[in-house]
């Protein structure tokens, strides 16, 4: 048995403030670590400091500058499961993909507050981080939500399966 991550954060962002406030959750980014060092954690967001625009898959760590800099505050819960070494292996594989073929993909701006209120139309290389984390987590089999990937939202990822709270707090008082 293998274990990953699955983090639930709020950053206070301007973007993070707005989706918390029609949520009517705390938390409003969803991100995927392979080990407990939250090195590299996996999403869709925006790429740099400045400009929320230029967004789509990201990878950054918990020690690199997007937190430790600029998004100190942030907070979040973390969530452990227990994955088949096989599961591991194929989600391992698909964030590869996705590496590998970073501008292929997207951040979904047009569906990100559609997704609030309506469920969006689905495109084709376009994300947003719920839904990123959702679709490579079902495709590894390790998670199989009972609703639309297009509808699955933060709060969801406080159900899956074999999923373990291990910590709550700022991300950065993280201790291992």
């Amino acid at each position: 048995m293998k274990k990953i991550y699955v983090g639930l954060l709020q950053t206070g962002t301007i973007a993070s403030i707005a989706i918390k406030y029609f949520t009517h959750y705390k938390y409003s980014h969803v991100v995927l670590a392979l080990d407990d060092s939250y090195q590299k954690l996996y999403s869709f967001g925006r790429k740099t400091f400045r400009n929320i625009f230029d967004a789509g898959f990201v990878t950054y760590g918990i020690g690199n500058d997007f937190f430790a800099k600029k998004f100190y505050n942030t907070r979040c819960a973390i969530y452990e499961i227990e994955v088949k070494e096989n599961q591991y292996r194929k989600l391992v594989r698909i964030l590869k993909k996705f590496e590998n073929n970073i501008k292929q993909y997207h951040y979904d701006f047009k569906g990100l507050f559609i997704r609030i209120f309506y469920e969006p139309k689905v495109r084709e290389n376009y994300y947003v981080c719920s839904q990123f984390v959702a679709t490579v987590l079902s495709e590894a089999g390790i998670w199989h939500p009972n609703k639309q990937i297009s509808k699955i939202r933060a709060r969801d990822f406080e159900n899956l399966e074999n999923a373990q709270l291990i910590y709550e707090g700022k991300l950065l008082d993280i201790n291992h």
